[in-house]
């Protein structure tokens, strides 16, 4: 009996510090690195929110930290993957997925369906994707600018001898070879995807990583995929710089990387540099004024050569710091952006005046790419709007920056005369239905400029407690010598129901 009640104390004593030593260990160092995990942990949250008020996401943000925090966490992180890995053959990082022969790949859900061929695109999808992007290709032939629509290629596609042989696929034709019959046979499209030579080069050498990186080609593949762009870019100006493999000093190596600090995979890959000085440099600041939806993936290049044309880029990782390098041998300035701001391609063209254009995507980006365009504000004409009632109720809005510095005067605007193009962004509501707009107009003299509407502003939603109000951000570009000379501009905000018109107050140009 006494022995029984011993162990029934010991039970409870290890349980208590079972539960207690995780807490007492708790991590207390804000904006800690989780070496396994390689990121930031969640800082402790405040109790109030950016306008002094009570943060209503307290609870939630709270939750978060205590589950990122907790003490001896990053063992058990350790200890498990390496138990799931050991037992199982399959790793705790949710994006990864173990294949045959140690191949590790990208994965979420619709990717899988995508190797399976369960996510093929309708009629009316291929239809609505083509008009969006046919959107960019005709308004920059209006402007004599060349436009290239690359598609690249996911690790699955290209390598699935290795995916595990428990997924199945349903049938032969993959989602990709719609949009490539569709945007080949269908559109007026220049578009081209490397399938074919990246598929024959992989029997002479490994062109995507095995698992260092789960979702990527590496520097080899990455070269095939640069080659087979720069015919399409040559097919437009013949004499432009091509680097080849005669250009290139290639190394081999072996790399690891850990999962987590507790699985560590190896492999042989192949490193690329030029053989001869680089004639590009990376410059910085080019960029800043365009106040980006995400600045992530984001590079501008100049070439000592200042007769050769500018690119403007519109791309994914799959291009950038992989191929961007090279691709500034061959411009005079090449401007990367990722492609979340393809709704602002507008803007972009205004502001940076590329002489061509070039849009890439991987296949599994190229979903969420078409949702973005699909919303773009940028190609509407106020002509669409003229006739709606206007109302006399005043409008909600702000102009929070020009050319990246932060407007601190509502009514005077300075507008520096040495630059060619003023960005001007802001947010702006329909007031009457405490909802977001449908559209908004810059108007300067007689013109309306078309802009981007619907970027996210969280900080509007938060300020008037409206989810409502998450997509209300603006970006205009206009030239600022239309701007100087009219001497004022105003907006013209469309109702959320698109049945009236407001018209804000005139703000008056400054010329600095």
């Amino acid at each position: 009996m006494k022995a029984h009640k011993f162990f029934n104390i010991m039970m409870a004593v290890f349980f208590c510090l079972a539960i207690s030593i995780p807490l007492i260990a708790v991590n207390k160092t804000p904006g800690k690195v989780s070496t396994s995990e390689n990121r930031v942990l969640a800082q402790f949250p405040s109790f109030n929110n950016e306008q002094g008020g009570l943060n209503t996401h307290f609870i939630k943000e709270f939750e978060t930290w205590f589950n990122d925090n907790l003490g001896l966490r990053e063992k058990f992180v350790k200890t498990n993957t390496m138990m799931q890995y050991k037992l199982f053959g399959e790793l705790t990082k949710q994006d990864t997925m173990v294949g045959k022969e140690g191949w590790l790949y990208y994965v979420t859900p619709e990717i899988i369906k995508d190797y399976q061929h369960l996510n093929l695109p309708t009629d009316e999808q291929l239809e609505q994707w083509g008009k969006s992007i046919n959107q960019i290709d005709d308004y920059l032939k209006s402007k004599d600018i060349p436009f290239i629509t690359m598609l690249n290629l996911d690790k699955k596609t290209i390598y699935p001898e290795y995916y595990p042989d428990t997924i199945l696929k349903v049938g032969n034709v993959s989602r990709t070879d719609l949009l490539e019959e569709y945007f080949t046979n269908k559109t007026d499209l220049d578009f081209f995807t490397p399938k074919n030579a990246l598929l024959e080069e992989k029997n002479r050498t490994t062109i995507y990583s095995p698992n260092f990186d789960n979702g990527h080609w590496n520097s080899y593949g990455a070269f095939i995929g640069y080659t087979e762009l720069m015919k399409k870019v040559s097919s437009y100006y013949p004499d432009i710089k091509v680097l080849t493999w005669a250009d290139i000093n290639t190394n081999a190596y072996d790399r690891t990387t850990n999962i987590y600090d507790a699985v560590t995979f190896s492999e042989k890959d192949i490193s690329l540099s030029l053989k001869n000085k680089s004639t590009a440099t990376q410059v910085f600041g080019v960029l800043d004024k365009l106040n980006l939806s995400t600045s992530l993936m984001s590079a501008s290049y100049q070439n000592e050569d200042k007769s050769l044309p500018k690119v403007l880029v519109l791309g994914d990782s799959y291009l950038y710091g992989f191929v961007t390098p090279y691709l500034a041998e061959s411009f005079s300035e090449m401007n990367f952006i990722y492609t979340d701001n393809i709704d602002r391609i507008k803007m972009l063209v205004e502001y940076l005046d590329p002489d061509m254009v070039i849009y890439e995507n991987v296949e599994r980006s190229f979903d969420k790419t078409m949702s973005i365009l699909s919303t773009s504000t940028e190609f509407s004409t106020f002509k669409d709007y003229i006739e709606l009632p206007i109302s006399q109720n005043a409008t909600t809005m702000w102009i929070d920056f020009l050319n990246g510095a932060y407007v601190e005067q509502q009514d005077n605007i300075n507008v520096d005369k040495s630059t060619n193009v003023t960005s001007i962004s802001g947010w702006a509501m329909d007031a009457q239905a405490q909802d977001v707009a449908s559209n908004i107009f810059l108007k300067v003299g007689d013109k309306y400029y078309s802009g981007s509407y619907g970027i996210a502003r969280n900080s509007v939603s938060e300020h008037f407690n409206n989810p409502k109000l998450l997509n209300s951000g603006f970006a205009f570009s206009v030239p600022s010598s239309e701007l100087i000379e009219a001497g004022k501009f105003s907006f013209v905000i469309i109702s959320k129901d698109e049945k009236y018109q407001y018209h804000s107050s005139e703000y008056k140009v400054i010329v600095k």
